[in-house]
């Protein structure tokens, strides 16, 4: 059997490590992750977010970077002139190395539309609020 202090003191630290890893945010999205609602992407010095969020009193949904401040300051929308008209979007990475802006039905309703096809495809979103899609290995 351990020794109560020892055992109590593996406890808190692996509580206080989990509550580490959930509350680091990701600046970086792969092929096999998505975002839904409620999840974001931050970047790495938290300048800046991207989520899903509703204007005003819109049950309308888009994606979009702020910066974040208090008014938070929307900086870029994807889905400016197709919102969701709820709140079951989801992006993603395409096979096809594209971002893919999805409603409930799995109908694409944004595109990246890039010309350059990648294999290993991430999305990263930077400090300067730029979204990049790019190669996994050019971030090492």
């Amino acid at each position: 059997m351990a020794d109560p202090p020892i055992f109590g003191f593996f406890c808190t630290s692996i509580v206080l490590l989990s509550l580490l890893c959930l509350s680091s945010a990701a600046n970086t999205l792969s092929s096999a992750q998505s975002i839904g609602e409620g999840e974001t992407l931050v970047s790495p010095g938290r300048k800046f977010e991207l989520s899903f969020f509703s204007a005003g009193s819109s049950k309308n949904g888009f994606l979009g970077i702020w910066l974040v401040v208090s008014p938070k300051t929307v900086v870029w929308v994807a889905n400016r002139n197709s919102p969701l008209t709820d709140s079951n979007g989801t992006l993603e990475i395409s096979n096809e190395g594209e971002l893919v802006l999805l409603n409930r039905s799995k109908s694409v309703i944004w595109l990246t539309n890039s010309t350059k096809v990648l294999r290993n495809p991430v999305a990263q979103l930077l400090d300067s609020g730029n979204l990049v899609l790019r190669e996994r290995n050019s971030l090492d």
